[in-house]
This record gives structure tokens, sequence and C-alpha cells, in this order.
């Protein structure tokens, strides 16, 4: 019987099925299906630790804006910063702001800062996400 098993125990039709195929079977026969059960056995647990990745939240690394930085430089600047955001989510608000740059004048001076806040939040909203995924 299987370890751990005590008589008075009842087997799944599954188990008891694999008793009777084992005890038919020779002994190197034996051997070569205990094998292939630790084989089975340790591709699992290999496998469910590879299915165990520690999610890590990334911190921004933040760099400090050059003397008249252009916008388009400012943007690149917080992208390579706040690497961990998507693009995509951006794409809206700060293609906004550029627009406020180009076509309505206002100062990269006053547009960059404006940026940086929505880089900010986008970086907060990733936080709070990540600490409620994985609490």
């Amino acid at each position: 019987m299987f370890p751990n098993t005590s008589p008075t125990q009842q087997l799944s039709k599954a188990e008891r099925k694999l008793c009777k195929f084992y005890k038919s079977l020779r002994e190197s026969e034996r051997e070569t299906l205990l094998s292939f059960a630790e084989f089975l056995n340790s591709k699992q647990t290999a496998s469910e630790v590879a299915n165990k990745v520690e999610a890590v939240l990334h911190k921004p690394l933040l760099s400090i804006a050059e003397d008249n930085e252009s916008v388009v430089k400012g943007i690149k600047r917080l992208k390579t910063s706040y690497f961990m955001i998507d693009d995509e989510d951006l794409l809206h608000q700060v293609s906004s702001l550029m627009s406020e740059h180009i076509m309505k004048g206002v100062s990269a001076q006053d547009v960059i800062p404006k940026i940086e806040a929505v880089f900010e939040q986008f970086y907060q909203d990733y936080k709070n996400n990540f600490t409620k995924n994985n609490d």
C-alpha cells in the first residue's frame, strides 16, 4: 500500500488501480515506475517554485532636470526615471500637456512641472496597485 495510509483509510479508485499495476510488475519495472513517479513529483515541485516569482516594487530613478530643459528632454528624463510605468497609460495626459506647450505657447518651465506631476501620480497609482495585489 501507499506510505502514510492506514488500512482503515479508503483508497480512491485510481490509487487501487495503481496498486494493482504496481503489484503485477516485476521488481525492475517497479523501480522504473517509482523513478518515474519521483521524476513527476520533482517536476511538479520545480514548476510550483518557478511560478512563485516574487513581485518587486520598483522605485523611480529620479534625475535632476537640466537648465533650460526642453519639454521633449523632460519627458525622456521622466520616462527613464519612471521606467515601471507603461507609456500607453501616460500618453493622453502627457500629449495634452505637450500640446499646451506647442499650440498655446505655454513655456517649458510651466509645462514640465505639470508633466512631472502626471508621472508622480501614475507612480502613486502603480504603488497602490502593487500594494493591493501583493498583500
